[in-house]
């Protein structure tokens, strides 16, 4: 199973630090994820939120491409139906040349219709434009001179420059945990990405995926044979991945990691109940309370934490229970400080040593 990033720039409200600074801090934090071997580190987009920093994966994905040299970089997702889709080809293909063929793409529905309704489009009909999209894109990468013209996607005799590096086109995600729209992904050669729900909520999910996914490699091979070529968008399908997306805090053992998480929830809701229950009687509820909401996390799997040998464990179980080819940790957590993220990258990598890329070594896609 390999290691991977995932970071929504989630707002932290115990955090003083200027946006600017804050970019600049996880831009470190990538490097550092590279010179670990990490495989891959996912965005994501999201606007109009002011809990989140991420509407412009295209801009800090340009950045990711200076920084790093090795780890692969991509958004999970782009929010398919509200991009044009010859522009959103053509900038994923300029990142690819960017990164020397490092981009991984992630498209996804949106699942705000708020976002939808103010960037132009009816929720009702984000399926139908999703699908439009995804094989304009597919076209448009491929090399070909594209036209569709349909009441809600219009192209006309298009063809991109420059094509992408990765050919026909990058590794291609599907971010969801709804069983029928996780087998049509695989359907369409993309890989699967799930999280932030128990795993027995997802193996559905995955097992609708692989159950599809085979019977697409035996429809091909068989197609193949028959015809004895093959469809030049489809030659370099890329491998099927299902990647699990998880908040993740590392610490020297269970018992600091679990002092330092209560602690941190105990701040933020001092932070925001500014005056509610003070005093040493006051604090020491809010510690207990706090205790409690972190036993909860991790009896909802929302986040995995403890020591390394813990955190080892939780992950083997999931891999097994999920078919795991790749695990996304999000380190960030409300008051988490500089310091203790980058232990929790190093620890991860430790961890999982098979999940990393020794240095000097090219990583391949994981997707």
């Amino acid at each position: 199973m390999r290691l991977g990033l995932f970071d929504i720039f989630q707002v932290d409200p115990l955090d003083p630090a200027t946006d600017a600074e804050v970019y600049r801090r996880h831009l470190d934090h990538l490097a550092l994820a590279d010179e670990l071997g990490y495989a891959v580190a996912f965005t994501a987009e999201r606007h109009f939120l002011p809990t989140y920093r991420c509407p412009a994966p295209f801009a800090w994905l340009g950045a990711a491409s200076q920084r790093t040299s090795r780890i692969r970089l991509g958004t999970l997702a782009h929010t398919l139906p509200i991009h044009a889709p010859a522009a959103l080809a053509e900038e994923i293909a300029v990142l690819d040349h960017l990164t020397g063929g490092r981009i991984e793409v992630g498209l996804g529905l949106g699942h705000r219709a708020e976002e939808l309704v103010a960037l132009g489009l009816d929720p009702r009909f984000r399926a139908h434009v999703y699908q439009e999209r995804l094989a304009v894109l597919k076209a448009l990468w491929a090399g070909g001179q594209v036209s569709l013209e349909t009441p809600l996607t219009t192209v006309r005799d298009l063809a991109i420059h420059p094509l992408p590096v990765q050919r026909p086109y990058p590794p291609l995600w599907y971010p969801g945990i709804d069983p029928g729209a996780a087998a049509w992904a695989a359907g369409e050669g993309m890989s699967l990405a799930i999280g932030f729900a128990p795993t027995a909520a997802l193996q559905s999910a995955t097992r609708a995926f692989a159950d599809a996914r085979r019977r697409r490699d035996l429809d091909r091979a068989s197609s193949d044979a028959t015809r004895g070529d093959t469809d030049p968008a489809e030659a370099a399908d890329h491998p099927a991945r299902i990647a699990l997306m998880r908040h993740v805090y590392v610490a020297e053992d269970d018992d600091r990691a679990r002092a330092e998480m209560t602690d941190d929830l105990r701040r933020l809701h001092e932070h925001l109940n500014p005056g509610n229950g003070t005093g040493e009687g006051g604090r020491a509820d809010r510690e207990r309370e706090a205790a409690d909401a972190i036993a909860e996390m991790g009896r909802d799997e929302t986040v995995i934490a403890g020591g390394p040998e813990t955190v080892a464990a939780k992950l083997e179980t999931a891999r097994r229970a999920l078919d795991l080819d790749v695990f996304l940790a999000n380190p960030y957590l409300a008051g988490i400080d500089d310091e203790r993220v980058r232990r929790t990258l190093s620890l991860l990598a430790e961890v999982l040593p098979d999940g990393v890329t020794a240095p000097g070594r090219e990583e391949v896609a994981v997707g």
